[in-house]
């Protein structure tokens, strides 16, 4: 009976989702259930123009949060419990059954446990880092890509980012392709996506992740399934977001510590084009509070951006460690390049395209990341993160064969050791 009347009153003055653990006294009485993802903690990073990765035509739903109410950076909400879904929230409220999901959670300090990872010491003694995305294919056989790889880039690289469901398309786990990359020599950045965890099986997959010697982690609240209608529905809501994966394993800090000696380095990812701006820089700051130690950009196209956000980013910070790692696509096809302009939260600035319709746009590609990348180690970035979009292996070489020399003359020629 209770249930049916807050549906009657809720649904049109909210546009109530019927989560049963109501944060509406939370988010200045905007429902955030209205996210199609479910977010608890948003915004995402795919929002572009203050509009919705997975409707663009709608406004994101978070944003208007946090134009309206603003963001406590010292707090996170966890996941939902299912078990509430189209149940009385006042019932739930009164006799306490929500209390764990519908009140915000302190965050927990735990940043005097330090990260024990190579990528992590490299960071925070200020050297330049390069890292490269490999993409986890589909089988096992498929491993033999990444080893033709590895052959070529190992001693190069500081850190592989190995996929997991990139773009929702499955494969193999990050952790799979993360053996081809250790047995190189080279360390892997394991990749978690909260649209595939639920909090158990997330901090299961961490202690095996830890138990294997991993240690550097990047968490993604992840893009939206390409078979799944586009609309809000419960039954689409994504179990965790990067905000909850990060409160989850930065609580879990000291005993991994303890029982392994192994501690995480926690990555996330932040998107410098997502406006307005100073939204991307909150969230970014919350994930700071809640454990994240670095960040690795969306594809960055337009350095001035790029330093008018990390900017934002680094205000009243000037002694802390620089831990931004900014994504360079070396975008060497046509195809690739317009799945490149497909992805959501990524701007594709007109310089790039203008390259890419020209005859030798290879070339000229490479030529021009190397321009991008040079502008954001002069604003401080503390390394490039390679994204690769069709281009040949050996321009790939020549980029990684270069990178360290030419930012070491950007740095000098910003006036940085």
């Amino acid at each position: 009976m209770i249930y049916w009347l807050e549906k009657k009153i809720k649904e049109p003055l909210f546009n109530c989702q019927n989560c049963g653990q109501c944060v509406l006294s939370h988010t200045s009485l905007i429902c955030p259930m209205n996210c199609p993802k479910g977010l608890r903690n948003g915004p995402c990073g795919g929002t572009l123009n203050g509009k919705c990765e997975v409707i663009p035509e709608r406004d994101c739903v978070w944003m208007r949060i946090d134009r309206k109410h603003g963001i406590d950076p010292d707090t996170v909400h966890a996941p939902l419990d299912r078990d509430l879904l189209n149940t009385a929230s006042y019932v739930n409220f009164f006799n306490g059954k929500d209390r764990a999901t519908r009140l915000p959670q302190d965050v927990v300090a735990h940043g005097d446990i330090h990260a024990t990872s190579g990528l992590a010491r490299k960071m925070y003694e200020g050297e330049f880092v390069v890292t490269l995305e490999i993409a986890s294919p589909r089988t096992h056989k498929g491993l033999e890509r990444v080893e033709r790889t590895m052959a070529r880039v190992a001693g190069k690289v500081d850190a592989v980012n190995t996929t997991t469901n990139a773009g929702g398309v499955p494969s193999l786990h990050s952790m799979e392709t993360a053996k081809v990359v250790n047995a190189h020599g080279v360390e892997s950045v394991i990749q978690f996506c909260g649209r595939d965890e639920s909090p158990s099986s997330f901090l299961a997959t961490i202690d095996s992740a830890i138990e294997a010697g991993h240690a550097n982690f990047l968490f993604l609240t992840g893009d939206w399934l390409p078979q799944v209608e586009r609309e809000v529905s419960q039954s689409h809501w994504f179990p965790m977001d990067s905000l909850q994966m990060i409160h989850l394993v930065n609580s879990e800090l000291p005993r991994y510590r303890d029982e392994s000696a192994v501690v995480p380095f926690i990555g996330v990812a932040s998107n410098p084009f997502s406006t307005p701006m100073e939204i991307s820089v909150s969230r970014l700051a919350n994930k700071r509070h809640a454990g994240a130690r670095f960040t690795q950009t969306q594809a960055i196209t337009n350095p001035d951006v790029y330093a008018e956000w990390y900017g934002l980013v680094r205000a009243g910070r000037a002694d802390a460690p620089k831990l931004t790692i900014p994504s360079i696509p070396l975008v060497g096809s046509t195809r690739a390049f317009e799945i490149l302009c497909r992805l959501p939260g990524v701007f594709v600035d007109p310089s790039l395209h203008r390259v890419m319709e020209q005859e030798d746009f290879q070339r000229r590609s490479l030529d021009w990341a190397f321009g991008v990348a040079e502008r954001v180690v002069e604003y401080q970035a503390a390394g490039v993160h390679v994204m690769n979009f069709g281009m040949p292996p050996d321009l790939i070489g020549e980029f990684l064969d270069q990178i360290r020399d030419r930012a070491a003359a950007a740095r000098a020629r910003a006036g940085r050791s």
